[in-house]
C-alpha cells in the first residue's frame, strides 16, 4: 500500500494502534488483526479481531528466525540435503530491542535488530497499515556467512493434511507429512508469491516479495531466505538484501479470502506521485469483473506499435465466464499463438460490456487491443498442472 503526506490527515474506520507493554513487548491492531510482539519481534499473538480466532500455536512464537549449516555433498550452489535440518538454530542474539517507529492512523510500525552472528545482522520492521488483513515484515540482512542457511518459521494454529503453493499462472497442494520416501524428499519445495495452510473455515497464507523456497512441515510454515554457497562463485549472496514477507490469518479458504490479490498487492504496490488537489476522474485501462480471473500481463506487441497483448489466466481452478472490459478504444480482438501468429477463425465479439471471455480451470488467455482498425491479437492455451 502506499499513502501520500497529504493522507495523514485523513482518519481510517479503525485507526492502527500501537501500544509498548512494560516488559517491551508491543501489541498493534487496525480493527481487521491484532498482533502481540515480544521485545525481539517474535510474533506472540495475531487474530482476527472480529472472530478471536488465534494464528500462532499456544507456547511458540512465529517470525521466528533460524540457521541451519549448509554443506552440500557435492554442488554448492544448487543442493539441498536433509540433514541440514538436523543443525537448527534459533537466532536469539538481541542487537537493537523492539521499539516504535510510527503511529499514524494510516500506519504503525516497529523495528528491530539480531546479531545473527560476528559477521551478519538482521533489521527488521513490523509494519501495519489500516485496514489492512496482513502483517508485513520489511527485512534487511547484511550477510556475510559461509555454508549457512537463514529461514525463518511460523508455528501455526492450523491442522491439515496438505498445504497450497503458488506456481505460475495456478497453485498446487502439497502433503504436510513426511510419511513417505516421496513426502521426505519434499522436506524443501519451491513456490511464487504465497503458500496457505488451512482448515475448514480459517487458515493462514504467507506472502513474499521474492523468495522461492519453502516448506510446510506439520503446522510450521517455513520460509527461506538466504544461503551461503561457495561454489562455482565463492561470494555468491554475500552483502546486503533487502525483502518482504508478509502474515496474513483468513476466515475461510485462500480463495473466499482474497489471498492471490493481495499477494499480487504486495508485489506490486501502489506508487504515490505528485499531483495537484483538484479532482480528477478516475479512470482504469483494463478490469476484469470475476475474482478468479487474474490480468497478469499488458505488454506491447513484439511487431507492432499499434496493440498491446493482454494475458490472463483462471487461477481459483474453476470453470469460470467473465467480461474484460477496457477504456481504451480498441477495434478487434483475435486469439493467437504464444508467438503472436493471429488465428483468422477465431475473432472475439466485442459488445457494449466488453470481451466476453471463458475460461476452464488454470486456463491462460491472452489478447492484443488495437486502436487503429488493425487486427487484434491474443492467444489462448489450456494450462496444464
Amino acid at each position: 500500500m502506499g499513502y501520500s503526506a497529504v493522507e495523514d490527515s485523513l482518519t481510517p474506520p479503525h485507526p492502527v494502534t500501537v501500544t509498548k507493554q512494560a516488559d517491551g513487548s508491543v501489541t498493534m491492531e487496525n480493527g481487521v488483526i491484532a498482533a502481540h510482539l515480544d521485545s525481539m519481534g517474535r510474533v506472540m499473538s495475531l487474530y482476527l479481531v472480529h472472530s478471536g480466532r488465534e494464528s500462532v500455536q499456544d507456547g511458540h512464537c512465529a517470525n521466528q528466525f533460524v540457521i541451519f549449516d549448509d554443506v552440500p555433498l557435492y554442488w554448492d550452489a544448487w543442493d539441498v540435503m536433509d540433514y541440514h535440518l538436523e543443525t537448527r538454530k534459533p537466532v536469539t542474539t538481541l542487537l537493537k530491542p523492539l521499539a516504535i517507529v510510527l503511529t499514524g492512523s494510516l500506519r504503525g510500525s516497529v523495528k528491530f535488530s539480531l546479531q545473527i552472528s560476528e559477521r551478519s545482522v538482521i533489521t527488521q520492521e513490523v509494519i501495519l497499515d489500516a485496514m489492512c488483513p496482513y502483517l508485513r515484515f520489511l527485512t534487511q540482512v547484511d550477510w556475510n556467512e559461509a555454508h549457512r542457511f537463514l529461514k525463518v518459521e511460523f508455528p501455526l494454529r492450523v491442522r491439515s493434511m496438505n498445504a497450497t503453493y503458488e506456481i505460475q499462472f495456478g497453485h498446487l497442494q502439497r502433503p504436510t507429512h513426511w510419511n513417505t520416501s516421496w513426502d521426505w524428499a519434499r522436506f524443501e519445495v519451491w513456490t511464487h508469491k504465497w503458500m496457505d495452510l488451512s482448515e475448514h473455515g480459517f487458515g493462514v497464507a504467507l506472502l513474499n516479495d521474492c523468495k522461492y523456497g519453502a516448506s510446510v512441515h506439520k503446522n510450521v510454515m517455513s520460509l527461506s531466505l538466504l544461503r551461503a554457497p561457495k561454489s562455482p562463485d565463492a561470494t555468491a549472496d554475500i552483502g546486503p538484501h533487502e525483502f518482504t514477507y508478509a502474515m496474513m490469518p483468513h476466515k475461510g479458504s485462500f480463495h473466499e479470502a482474497g489471498v492471490i490479490h493481495y499477494a499480487y498487492n504486495l508485489n506490486f504496490p501502489l506508487h504515490t506521485v505528485p499531483a495537484v488537489s483538484a479532482q480528477c476522474p478516475a479512470w482504469s485501462a483494463f478490469s476484469v469483473h470475476s475474482p478468479a480471473v487474474v490480468l497478469e500481463t499488458v505488454k506491447q506487441a513484439e511487431d507492432r506499435l499499434d496493440g498491446l497483448v493482454v494475458r490472463l489466466y483462471e487461477s481459483h481452478g474453476s470453470t469460470v465466464v467473465t467480461w474484460l472490459q477496457t477504456s481504451l478504444p480498441v477495434k478487434e480482438a483475435i486469439n493467437c499463438d504464444l508467438l503472436e501468429r493471429p488465428d483468422p477463425s477465431s475473432h472475439l465479439p466485442l459488445e457494449e460490456h466488453g470481451l466476453k471471455l471463458s475460461f476452464t480451470p488454470f486456463q491462460v488467455r491472452s489478447r492484443l487491443p488495437s486502436s487503429t482498425g488493425q487486427p487484434v491479437w491474443g492467444e489462448a492455451f489450456p494450462c496444464q498442472l
